[in-house]
């Protein structure tokens, strides 16, 4: 499914650094809150592998082995074998409001969606046809890059 080259140890484990620093940027963008984080990632199959998992931001737990975050970071960390992914991320307000962003992920740089992209992102995030109305809860908004 993965064509990861053979690396040695010290290579996987810079790729695993790489797509924890990742999450954990979006982590502090997304901010205070409870966040949905959903990555679809186009392997050279033409296959969509989706992972999903919630984090508690602006900071990502050290101590948490939260499995579905480790799938969510593996599938970053395939990004730099040459294939792309969508990183989406959705947050709950206290109002009921839900605000959605989104990022082109490729060789783990996050590149910023616009919020009509984000749209585009919820709708495959979300298994909708583009014509489908969207709930009026749902602000799309600009992503802010990640450092």
């Amino acid at each position: 499914m993965f064509n990861f080259p053979s690396h040695d140890v010290l290579a996987a484990r810079e790729l695993a650094r790489r797509s924890m620093v990742l999450l954990r940027s979006l982590a502090r963008v997304a901010g205070e809150g409870v966040h949905h984080l959903t990555v679809v990632l186009a392997t050279e199959d033409l296959e969509c592998i989706e992972a999903e998992c919630i984090i508690d931001g602006p900071v990502l737990s050290e101590n948490d082995a939260n499995d579905p975050v480790v799938f969510v970071a593996l599938l970053l960390a395939t990004t730099a074998t040459g294939v792309n992914a969508m990183l989406a991320n959705r947050t709950m307000g206290p109002d009921g409001g839900v605000r959605f962003m989104s990022w082109m992920v490729s060789d783990l740089a996050a590149f910023p969606a616009t919020a009509a992209q984000s749209r585009i992102a919820y709708c495959i995030a979300e298994d909708r046809d583009l014509s489908d109305p969207l709930p009026p809860a749902v602000n799309f908004v600009d992503a802010p890059a990640l450092a």
